[in-house]
Formats: C-alpha cells, sequence, structure tokens
C-alpha cells in the first residue's frame, strides 16, 4: 500500500474519529486522522465535555464546602470564587487530557496530519497545512466527524461581544467573573452551566422559549430538576424568548427585553440555542451529500452517507451529541466496513447523561412516550430523601423512576435525578439492555448503605402499587 494511501480517513480529532482510528487499527488496518488544529481532542476537550464537567467538578465542591456545617465542621469559604480559581481545575485537566489522546495515537498507530481536510470525491481527501501546503490522500473509506458549533440565529441580531455576550464555546474566554448572569436556552448545554454558575455565587436567569426546561426528559424529572434549580436560586423564564440585547450606556451590563415586554439587566449573557454541524468547506458539494437545516448529515443505521464510501458520526449527525456515543460510533463505524459489527444499538438505549447541579441521567423511553404508545406500563420511584446514606452525605435532591412492561414484567426505562445519576444509571442501563424483569431490583441484595439502593425502594413501591 502506497504510503499516501489508507484504509480509512477520519476527519476531525474528537472522540469519534479516535475511536474509528484505533479501532481500525486493532483490526490490522491502516488508519489516518486528519484534525484542523494542533492539538487533539477536539471540542470534547477543548471547549465541552471536558472542560464543562470540570468545571462542574469544581462548582460541586465548592457547594460542598459551603455546605460542611452538616457535618458539624465549620470550614471557611469565600462568598464567591474567583475567576482563576474556577478555571484551574479544567485548564489542567484539558492539558492532561491532550496528552493522553496524543499518547493513544501513537501507541495504536494512527497516522495524524494537522490540516485541513477536504474531500475530493469519494476516496481522496486533501489536506491543507498552517502553511497553506496541499497534500492528497488516497483511502477506501472516509469518516466526517468534524463536530459541532454554537448556533447563532442570524435573525435574532444578538450582539455577541466579549466580555458581555457570549456562547458556549466561546464561554472560555471570559474574562471576568460576573455577579448575576442570563442564560438563554435551557436545554442540555444551557442547564449545565446554569447551576455551575449558580452555585458559585453568580444570580442566574434561565431563560426558555419552552413550556419547560429540558423539555424532552420525562416530565416528572423535568420537575424535580426544575426545584432543584429553583432551591439553587435560579430564576427560571419559561415560555419566554428575547426581543433584545442592549449595552448598558456605561457599556459593563446588558438589558434584556422579553417578548412579553418585560425588562432585565444582567452582567453577562451566554446564548445557549443548539449547535450546528461543522460541515462548510469540508467538500461535502462534490460528492452530493446533503445536510438539514441544523447543518447535520444525514445517515443511515450504519451511520453511512448517501456515498457508500463515506461515513458520518458524533456531533456532526445531530442527536445525541454525547462523547459517550460518539465514541460507540466511531468504533462502530471501523467495525460495520471491516467486519465483526454488531446490530446498531437504538437510540432509546443509549444513555443520557447531563452534567447539572443535580445530574440528570436517562435510558429508555419516558412515561409520557410509553403512554403515546399504549403499552401497559408500571412505574415505581422513591425520591432520596428517603434513602439512608442520601441522608448521611447530604445528596438528598432527586429521585429514580423505573418504567417497566407489565405484561412481561421488563424494565423499559429508568430516570434518575441526584449529585450521582451519571454514575447510578449504569445499573439500569444493564437492567434495560439485558431486558431484566423488576423483580431484579427486589429479589437481590444490595449493599447498605447505598444510594443504589434508590432502585429496590422504586421497585417495591411499583409492585405495591399492583396489589
Amino acid at each position: 500500500m502506497s504510503i499516501n494511501r489508507f484504509d480509512i480517513i477520519a476527519i476531525g480529532g474528537g472522540p469519534a474519529a479516535q475511536k474509528c482510528a484505533i479501532q481500525a487499527t486493532k483490526m490490522g488496518k491502516k488508519a489516518a486522522l486528519i484534525e484542523k488544529d494542533p492539538y487533539l481532542g477536539g471540542g470534547c476537550v477543548h471547549y465541552g465535555t471536558i472542560p464543562s464537567k470540570a468545571l462542574q467538578e469544581t462548582s460541586r465542591f465548592y457547594r460542598n464546602l459551603k455546605l460542611s456545617s452538616i457535618h458539624g465542621l465549620q470550614t471557611p469559604t469565600p462568598s464567591m470564587l474567583t475567576l482563576q480559581e474556577l478555571m484551574h481545575r479544567a485548564a489542567t485537566v484539558i492539558e492532561k487530557e491532550e496528552d493522553v489522546t496524543r499518547e493513544q495515537m501513537i501507541q495504536n498507530r494512527v497516522t495524524t496530519f494537522t490540516g485541513w481536510g477536504r474531500i475530493l470525491d469519494p476516496n481522496r481527501v486533501e489536506v491543507t497545512d498552517a502553511a497553506g501546503r496541499k497534500k492528497v490522500y488516497e483511502s477506501d473509506y472516509i469518516l466526517i466527524a468534524t463536530g459541532s458549533s454554537p448556533r447563532r440565529p442570524a435573525n435574532e441580531n444578538i450582539p455577541f461581544e466579549e466580555g458581555l455576550i457570549y456562547d458556549s464555546d466561546g464561554l472560555f474566554s471570559i474574562k471576568n467573573m460576573p455577579s448575576s448572569m442570563a442564560v438563554i436556552g435551557a436545554g442540555i448545554i444551557g442547564s449545565e452551566y446554569a447551576t455551575i454558575f449558580s452555585h458559585i455565587g453568580i444570580k442566574v436567569h434561565l431563560f426558555d422559549s419552552q413550556e419547560r426546561i429540558l423539555g424532552f426528559l420525562d416530565l416528572e424529572i423535568s420537575e424535580s430538576m426544575t426545584n432543584s434549580m429553583k432551591k439553587a436560586g435560579i430564576e427560571i423564564h419559561t415560555s419566554r424568548s428575547i426581543r433584545s440585547y442592549q449595552k448598558t450606556p456605561d457599556g459593563k451590563a446588558v438589558q434584556l427585553t422579553t417578548d412579553k415586554g418585560e425588562t432585565l439587566t444582567v452582567d453577562q449573557v451566554l446564548i445557549s440555542r443548539g449547535r450546528l454541524g461543522n460541515v462548510d468547506n469540508i467538500g461535502l458539494e462534490t460528492v452530493g451529500i446533503g445536510v438539514n437545516d441544523r447543518k447535520q448529515i444525514v445517515v443511515n443505521e450504519n451511520y453511512q452517507t448517501s456515498v457508500p464510501s463515506i461515513y458520518a458520526c458524533g456531533d456532526v449527525i445531530g442527536f445525541p451529541s454525547l462523547a459517550s456515543v460518539s465514541m460507540y460510533q466511531g468504533a462502530y463505524v471501523a467495525k460495520h466496513i471491516f467486519g465483526g459489527a454488531p446490530h446498531p444499538v437504538d437510540a432509546e438505549e443509549f444513555p443520557i447523561g447531563i452534567y447539572t447541579l443535580p445530574e440528570v441521567a436517562t435510558i429508555g423511553p419516558t412515561e409520557e412516550m410509553l403512554r403515546e404508545r399504549g403499552v401497559d406500563y408500571g412505574v415505581g420511584v422513591t425520591k432520596f430523601d428517603t434513602i439512608t446514606r442520601a441522608e448521611i452525605s447530604g445528596d438528598t435532591d432527586g429521585l429514580v423512576k423505573i418504567l417497566y412492561d407489565r405484561p412481561t414484567r421488563r424494565v423499559l426505562g429508568v430516570h434518575i435525578v441526584s449529585d450521582k445519576a451519571t454514575e447510578l444509571i449504569a445499573l439500569g442501563q444493564c437492567i434495560v439492555n439485558l431486558k431484566g424483569p423488576i423483580e431484579y431490583f427486589t429479589e437481590h441484595i444490595f449493599n447498605y448503605p447505598t444510594m443504589i439502593g434508590a432502585y429496590k425502594n422504586a421497585a417495591n413501591q411499583a409492585l405495591q402499587k399492583e396489589k
């Protein structure tokens, strides 16, 4: 095989591209990865998953310091974190992740190119480096895993300006710690940042045009998260759109006006209105691959585009846009191409983790979905304020909700709000994926006291209602 020819070329440096290239080399194939930036990791490492979760952990730690009195401790805490303190952990983690990612590419013999990747035809990719030099590489297959960028609605005249109005990618260039902030959009990203900033002492106003926050969640879970946010001091403004953004005369704040005529002045604004696929200037038009209105590439169940030799996965294909799912999709693509791919996992079998404070984690359909489908289902719910381990640790916010099919007893979905939700969902995921019965939770022993004991309580409550 020519030095300039590969079995597969992945365009992008994030989790999807990495896992695809690594899986291909493990199957004895020659793989290359093209990343436009001098560092690997993509948005996941540099302004998305990793740094936001590092900020979440810092915010959680700070909150717990303030709550130390529940353990009988008198720990002095500052009234609010400084910007340097807030960003310290994120910067440290990002640097470490960059090193780990680069080392993984080397260990797995993945060839990496730094430059702009553009598809010339179904089997050739052109790479343009920082100096403008171009080189063409051939490949049997191409993976597009270019990620996404914050959506900036052109028709809303939002005056994005450093120091006042940010999108989620630009947030990490923040210069001054605000005392108040408006977050526009109560989806996953907006909700995560709203809770992160609220718990470090910033007054947060959360706006959304929908009737409730995180509207795709089970209604009971959305309501539980709403209550937790309000307890944290977040003011939630639903069924509201922002009509204008005006700088105050001194240029140090922003006055917002809603579609209801209400006005609010805040130090800074975070716009979180969804994301668009990064598809500009990568050559889609030359091979006839179209995109939807969010610039996302349409693929089949195997992540294959309309061109058989070209695949796409990760954020560039849209929902659920999670690093965990992107990793799965990337590895799946390599297996599908080179042999050994399992049956594709249905979207409802993906666990979804939302790193708010408290966290939200779900797998499977919501109660509203089951009702619409006419399923004969049962439901069990327990709140963490009834769980001994939660009482000991102080993590009493939230609940566990289990949904199951009455005739077959099979667990269909699990929905959790808890400080440890993204960890706790693992047990529910196993039972859902293995098609286990609701009785699993009542007939097996769990360590006591543990947070996971909430599953047993929820299952017992469900079965008690059947009597």
